[in-house]
């Protein structure tokens, strides 16, 4: 909804504006009540109250049994959405493979733990200052981890090395644990429009690395999928294939670190560049995938083709993002 009003001036300089009394019936506003005011980039104010800004301080309380959830998806979608504190209640009581599966997701969470817990009831509460841990730092951990897991993975899969496959795949509970306090992090920002004043970066670009982050951490998961394919396949792949992956696999590897690289600060030379390399490996791998008598051979290879693949989109994905808005 939108509301106008006409500045007026009063004494000594200062100027008033009335605030619209559905909004403010809305929001519960009284009078004396403290309301912050953001000053963002573009010259518009934000306004916020009191009742809004205490949003994520208060408890979640979620019933169990839920027909379209399990207990551990309801508190990583809580913890997700910015809650501080997160109750979860039986209807009797957790069964053993719950509280298991609760506690492992307890741990894959920054800044979580549990605080109590019944047969029936378990809380967990977040100790993790958001103000404390900006985007920028995670993001650039993230895309780190995610670097070294496609560079280590192309490895295992020219040299077939299982142990370093097995590798990767435990590499991947990290990058999840970045990537799950980054998004709670810019969703908290974007309900909160103090934080991002404090973290000193705009609405624009903590959407922007909300996407950026998604891209990095599916190709993580590729990675994950390709090592789980080298582990659990039995006969190695010809050589001749593994020595024409080489090539375009360490393409792949580099591609990543400069697409994120470009991100950071967009370069029109390097855009170019990445653009053209981008079409050049997409190209080989088609071609190499086609080959005569590669899918007779493996399905499983096939299956790491496509994995390959995703990778090289969510590189040209990455590309496209920074092009559209230079950060």
């Amino acid at each position: 909804m939108v509301w106008k009003r006409r500045v007026q001036k009063a004494g000594s300089g200062s100027f008033l504006v009335t605030l619209p009394k559905a909004w403010v019936e809305q929001n519960k506003v009284d009078e004396n009540m403290i309301i912050t005011m953001v000053s963002n980039e573009d010259g518009s104010l934000t306004i916020i109250p009191e009742s809004s800004r205490r949003l994520v301080d208060e408890v979640i309380q979620i019933k169990m049994p839920n027909q379209d959830l399990k207990p551990q998806e309801v508190l990583l979608g809580s913890y997700l959405l910015g809650y501080n504190t997160i109750v979860i209640k039986a209807e009797t009581e957790f069964s053993t493979a719950e509280v298991s599966e609760i506690r492992k997701t307890v741990r894959r969470l920054p800044g979580a733990e549990i605080s109590e817990e019944t047969s029936s009831q378990i809380e967990v509460r977040i100790l993790l200052d958001p103000e404390m841990a900006t985007p920028e730092k995670l993001v650039r951990r993230q895309s780190s981890l995610t670097s070294s897991m496609i560079a280590d993975c192309i490895k295992a899969l020219l040299k077939w090395d299982k142990e370093l496959a097995q590798m990767v795949i435990e590499r991947d509970e990290e990058v999840d644990r970045q990537y799950f306090m980054l998004v709670r992090i810019i969703r908290s920002a974007l309900r909160n429009p103090e934080l991002p004043v404090k973290m000193g970066i705009n609405y624009l670009k903590l959407t922007d690395l909300r996407m950026l982050v998604k891209y990095v951490e599916d190709s993580a998961d590729q990675c994950v999928y390709i090592s789980r394919e080298i582990v659990k396949s039995k006969e190695k792949p010809p050589n001749e294939i593994l020595r024409e992956l080489s090539m375009i696999g360490d393409s792949i590897s580099e591609l990543h670190f400069k697409a994120v690289e470009l991100f950071k600060s967009f370069d029109t030379s390097m855009f170019r560049e990445i653009i053209e390399k981008y079409k050049d490996i997409g190209e080989k791998l088609v071609k190499l995938e086609g080959r005569q008598g590669l899918k007779e051979y493996s399905a499983s290879m096939i299956r790491i083709f496509n994995s390959l693949t995703k990778i090289l989109e969510n590189i040209k994905d990455i590309v496209e993002l920074a092009s559209i808005k230079p950060l």
